[in-house]
C-alpha cells in the first residue's frame, strides 16, 4: 500500500569519534539544564547519553524522537532560560547535538525541523 505503514529504518554511526562528540554535547547539555533547574530535561538528556554508551539504535531513535526532547512545551528543545549566556549556549548545544544526530544516520524530519542552522550537506 505504497509503503504507508512501513516503518523507516536508519542505521545509526555510533563509531567512537561520535560517541564522544555525543557525550561531550550531552553532558553540557545536562548540566546547564541540571544548573537551571530542568531536571526532568536533564534526566532525558541522560537517557540519550545512555543509549549512546550502550550503542542502543532503536532506544536512541525512540529517545531522539519524542516528545520529551523535540516535542511542545516543556520539551527540551523548547527549554528557554532568563540569563542570555545560558540560554545561547544551549541552543547552540542543542543545534549542534541534533546535526550530530542527521550525521549520525538519523534523518528524521522532526529532527530537522527543530534545528536552528541550516545543516550544509
Amino acid at each position: 500500500m505504497f509503503g504507508l505503514f512501513r516503518r523507516k529504518t536508519y542505521q545509526i554511526d555510533f563509531s567512537e569519534d561520535n560517541k564522544n562528540e555525543f557525550t561531550t554535547l550531552l553532558t553540557e547539555i545536562h548540566e546547564i539544564l541540571r544548573d537551571s533547574a530542568y531536571s526532568y530535561q536533564a534526566n532525558w538528556k541522560i537517557q540519550i547519553l545512555s543509549t549512546v554508551y550502550k550503542e542502543d539504535k532503536e532506544g536512541f531513535i525512540n529517545k531522539v524522537i519524542s516528545a520529551e526532547l523535540l516535542g511542545g512545551a516543556g520539551s527540551v528543545v523548547d527549554v528557554c532560560l532568563e540569563d542570555d549566556t545560558k540560554r545561547r549556549r544551549l541552543e547552540t548545544l542543542m543545534n549542534d547535538f541534533l546535526e550530530l544526530t542527521i550525521k549520525s544516520g538519523l534523518r528524521h524530519k522532526a529532527v530537522k525541523s527543530r534545528m536552528t542552522r541550516r545543516l550544509n550537506d
